[in-house]
């Protein structure tokens, strides 16, 4: 890659019509990121999303050799990480009451927010969970990709859209997958 091709960024119009261009693949693959970086984080996943999109066309400067999915993808990685960097900075503030001659015991409030060592051992707990579900399905590509597609949060006219199956088809799938989950799991997830 030469100088001018790192110096060469995509303008504003250009971004706005890649983003309207997004196939339905693009749009599953950004909204399995976006959730993917919500988790955990104290900004919901069609927020991180719209908010990558509004800066991309606002604010930031997408190289034009760069895909506009994984620099959508990239931005919503920053957001997120800046949204948890302000939680885990945020001041706690103490409450004093005085009374009289005597002050009040402090009150410290505990920060309804996870700390950072709490969101890791949940996303690893959450990690875990997602890998031994998809394990099941490493026969079945289109089983593997339909239940990746619900841990997304994907409604099922776009799992149907993005797997080309029928609604028969899909149900069928569908069906399939709850059952081998219930045969391997009979009584649940268990830690």
């Amino acid at each position: 890659m030469n100088s001018g091709q790192v110096a060469a960024t995509r303008s504003r119009d250009e971004i706005a019509s890649a983003i309207r261009a997004l196939t339905p693949a693009d749009w599953a693959r950004l909204k399995r990121v976006a959730h993917f970086y919500s988790s955990g984080r104290p900004i919901a996943a069609i927020d991180l999303l719209q908010e990558a999109f509004v800066r991309a066309i606002d604010s930031r400067a997408c190289p034009a050799h760069v895909d506009v999915v994984k620099f959508l993808a990239e931005a919503m990685r920053s957001i997120a990480d800046g949204e948890a960097e302000k939680v885990e900075h945020r001041l706690v503030l103490v409450s004093v009451a005085k009374t009289g001659d005597h002050q009040a015991a402090a009150l410290n409030h505990p920060d309804p927010v996870e700390n950072a060592e709490a969101r890791i051992i949940s996303e690893q707990g959450a990690a875990a969970i997602r890998d031994a579900m998809l394990a099941l399905f490493d026969d079945d590509p289109l089983a593997r990709d339909i239940l990746e597609g619900t841990m997304e949060d994907m409604t099922a006219e776009e799992l149907r859209e993005l797997t080309g199956l029928d609604k028969t088809a899909y149900d069928s799938k569908r069906k399939l997958i709850r059952r081998r989950i219930d045969k391997a799991y009979p009584q649940g997830w268990k830690t």
